[in-house]
């Protein structure tokens, strides 16, 4: 996504107020630096692809070119990675599709073409639809299947626009370390939509995954299963959110999910949803009828975070209904928890006199690996950490003047990774925004902290706390 949040304020601003509230509640980090497990190393992501770090940030080469997103399995040497490439034409276009979605596209631009032949304009033709994504496809499409014919058709411009006219499809594939080398292995999947989120199961048995609901919807999303010994993938579910997690027992999946109906920008309920997906042999096996959690205001970035003690974790704003406009002007996301085996009602994780130390959007947080505390990181470079069981909030970092877009991330129980931003001085403005720094303890001592970008160039720099542009 090229969207920046700073673009997507702007554009609510002229939206009306209901739909301004969950657009705000959007995040918009993504989390280029991930450590294994023992915390050995560390996957980068680059615009470039995958490379890896060692505790000190000295960086392999490139190791994967196309990686945008990654999540180890539990040994540190095996991961799961969402990976983009250009396709090679219509052939490979089509297996991404899959056989319904590539007729309907063989069909959409057979008809196209019949009325080019009888002399109608392409601007005419499409000045109404179809939208980016699929109209991209439809152009190799005719590109291919019409060459010189359909150029005779077109005017020079229309031509140019066709000709460097280009998709990008994005798989879903196992890779092992080897030595210094990461070696891809099976392919789970592959599509025209971008990969928002991976989830390995514990026990390393399967991964979730959320894509893109369309190449021209990222507002909903769609549910994935793959079990990592096996090739091809099971759709779980449509219209869910981006961040699910697994049950501990390996066997479920819980996520949100929007209620059918509605624009996809329009203030929605959706449903927070336990779903079993593998049987105790760890087969694959979706459940019918799925548990119904709780009822929220629906949104695409609400995250799940499933605690080995049964309770889940995770974010939403709150409202009661029926609400006018006028007070539904929402500002804050809170965090709830919620224990279905042992309680009915809803627990807020965060006290109210901590909230104004949290950041307004929770859209992304994290656990620590012993489930303690909460990491929490705001699209203006807020850090915080919340201790669960006494509801206390340290602040690493504010909010600042410019985004810093790299989500924080845990090495250990104890230990962080962030952007750590780089202050102004005498009103001039830091040649290098922010460092990446492993941060052990609290933040003012200095010898707790470790820069691991000290010596990366500054476009590797720039690549860990932008926004991805994969599509």
């Amino acid at each position: 996504m090229n969207t920046t949040c700073s673009q997507l304020r702007r554009r609510a601003a002229s939206w009306a107020p209901l739909t301004l509230m969950l657009l705000l509640l959007g995040g918009c980090l993504e989390k280029h630096l991930v450590w294994s497990p023992d915390g050995a190393r560390a996957a980068v992501l680059a615009k470039d692809g995958l490379y890896l770090s060692d505790p000190e940030g000295r960086l392999t080469p490139l190791l994967l070119p196309g990686a945008y997103a990654v999540a180890w399995l539990g040994d540190g040497q095996g991961m799961v990675v969402a990976r983009a490439h250009p396709a090679d034409g219509w052939a490979s276009i089509a297996k991404a599709l899959g056989p319904v979605r590539a007729a309907e596209a063989e069909a959409r631009a057979a008809e196209l073409w019949t009325k080019l032949e009888a002399g109608a304009s392409w601007g005419d033709l499409t000045k109404d639809g179809p939208k980016k994504g699929e109209l991209a496809v439809l152009k190799i499409l005719l590109r291919e299947r019409n060459g010189d014919a359909l150029r005779a058709k077109l005017n020079p411009g229309y031509w140019d626009e066709f000709k460097s006219t280009q998709v990008e499809i994005s798989d879903v594939l196992a890779a092992r370390l080897d030595g210094s080398q990461v070696r891809p292995g099976s392919v789970l999947h592959e599509g025209l939509e971008k990969v928002e989120d991976l989830r390995v199961a514990p026990g390393d048995q399967a991964v979730a995954f959320t894509t893109d609901l369309t190449p021209d919807n990222d507002k909903e999303c769609r549910l994935w299963l793959a079990r990592l010994d096996a090739g091809g993938a099971t759709a779980v579910a449509e219209r869910t959110a981006a961040y699910p997690d697994w049950t501990p027992d390996r066997r479920s999946l819980v996520y949100f999910q929007a209620a059918e109906g509605g624009a996809r920008d329009d203030l929605r309920l959706g449903t927070l949803i336990r779903r079993g997906v593998l049987d105790a042999q760890g087969r694959v096996g979706i459940q019918e009828d799925a548990d119904d959690l709780v009822g929220v205001m629906f949104s695409t970035t609400s995250r799940v975070r499933c605690l080995r003690d049964g309770r889940i974790l995770f974010n939403a704003v709150e409202f009661t209904l029926p609400v006018t406009t006028k007070d539904a002007d929402v500002e804050r996301e809170r965090l709830f928890a919620l224990d279905p085996a042992r309680q009915a009602t809803l627990v807020r994780v965060i006290p109210r006199g901590e909230e104004d130390n949290m950041p307004k959007n929770l859209a992304f947080f994290e656990l620590s690996p012993d489930e303690q505390r909460v990491l929490v990181g705001g699209y203006d470079g807020e850090v915080s950490v919340l201790t669960i069981a006494t509801g206390d909030v340290g602040t690493l970092q504010k909010a600042g003047d410019y985004n810093l877009l790299a989500a924080p991330v845990w090495r250990n129980d104890a230990e962080i990774t962030y952007a750590r931003r780089n202050p102004v001085v005498d009103g001039k403005p830091p040649v290098r925004k922010a460092e990446i720094v492993r941060q052990k303890g609290a933040p003012d001592k200095g010898d707790q902290e470790t820069v691991l970008s000290k010596d990366w160039s500054a476009e590797m720099l720039e690549s860990v706390f932008s926004p991805s542009d994969k599509k």
